[in-house]
């Protein structure tokens, strides 16, 4: 069964809350990082897709003559 984001991000918040507050602390650090580089790919991703998309964009003429 598939997910919504919504939904998946819901279980994630449930999950994260369901860590006890005993939890070392250096798991906790190694979460956030995780967290934080999976927003930092998810930036990067977006903004290559931008970048493709102005490319193709630019170029539309020239691939349409390709095309022929």
């Amino acid at each position: 069964m598939l997910m919504s984001t919504t939904e998946l991000k819901e279980k994630i918040k449930k999950a994260i809350e369901q860590i006890p507050e005993s939890a070392p602390e250096k798991l906790l650090q190694d979460i956030l990082g995780y967290i934080q580089d999976v927003n930092g790919k998810i930036a990067k991703k977006a903004q290559y897709d931008q970048y493709v998309d102005e490319i193709i964009a630019e170029d539309k003429e020239v691939f349409r003559r390709l095309a022929e």
